[in-house]
């Protein structure tokens, strides 16, 4: 049943997709004064720390602590040096004041279908250490289960991370969204491991996203709203 879901979740996205092709296409356009402002952000962050360990994501993904005009004021009056960019110290303190982590965005949630060795999991798997290799990589929903925070649900205009209204599984280290392609994948292994409750809710997420945007997303983040992965084709699934 989840499955079949998840099919006629891609032949809408087929389907409703043909209108947007230019998202396809050219580089990705900045598409609510949230992400152009963390655009600046990021790039005063790259002139300030330099290139070794940067992380560009981390910056698009921060949360406003204060409304943005705000926000934007308090930036536009930080001091530059003469070649226009930003005293590490000064952007240090700003980032701090202004500006909340990635990890805000969402919180850790108990997956309600989850057990520890599910009935009938793997029943052609009879070696014991591959069984035993295959229910610590099952444990793993249990780390990888989040949900949207209350914060994100009541002021959405202060984050990048779209609302969705059921518990997602995340990718994992800083790719801390839900991501059209990797849901895939992870409702393939929902199914083996018996979540079917977490796997329907993924679904449901899904095509929320279809349903406000016109085609899903690559990623639940506002600057993803422009772009989309390709369809899964009938064979993939």
């Amino acid at each position: 049943m989840i499955f079949t879901l998840f099919m006629l979740f891609t032949v809408m996205n087929m389907t409703k997709a043909e209108t947007c092709r230019s998202t396809e296409n050219g580089p990705v356009i900045p598409t609510i004064p949230l992400v152009i402002f963390l655009e600046r952000v990021q790039e005063a962050a790259l002139q300030a720390y330099g290139r070794k360990g940067f992380d560009a994501k981390l910056f698009v993904d921060m949360s406003l602590r204060q409304n943005l005009s705000a926000t934007v004021e308090a930036f536009n009056k930080l001091p530059r040096t003469e070649n226009g960019s930003i005293p590490a110290n000064d952007l240090d303190v700003f980032i701090g004041n202004y500006l909340g982590g990635p990890d805000e965005d969402l919180v850790y949630v108990e997956p309600v279908d989850y057990v520890a060795e599910p009935e009938g999991f793997l029943p052609k798997v009879k070696n014991s250490e591959a069984r035993a290799w295959a229910l610590e990589v099952h444990s793993l929903w249990k780390n990888l289960s989040r949900k949207v925070s209350d914060n994100v649900l009541e002021n959405p205009e202060l984050y990048t991370l779209l609302p969705l209204k059921n518990p997602v599984i995340i990718p994992g280290s800083r790719f801390k969204e839900v991501y059209y392609w990797d849901s895939y994948w992870v409702i393939r292994g929902l199914l083996v491991s018996k979540m079917y409750e977490t796997a329907k809710g993924i679904v449901a997420n899904l095509i929320s996203l279809i349903d406000q945007f016109g085609y899903v997303l690559n990623g639940a983040r506002a600057y993803y709203t422009n772009r989309r992965c390709a369809s899964f084709s009938h064979p993939d699934l």
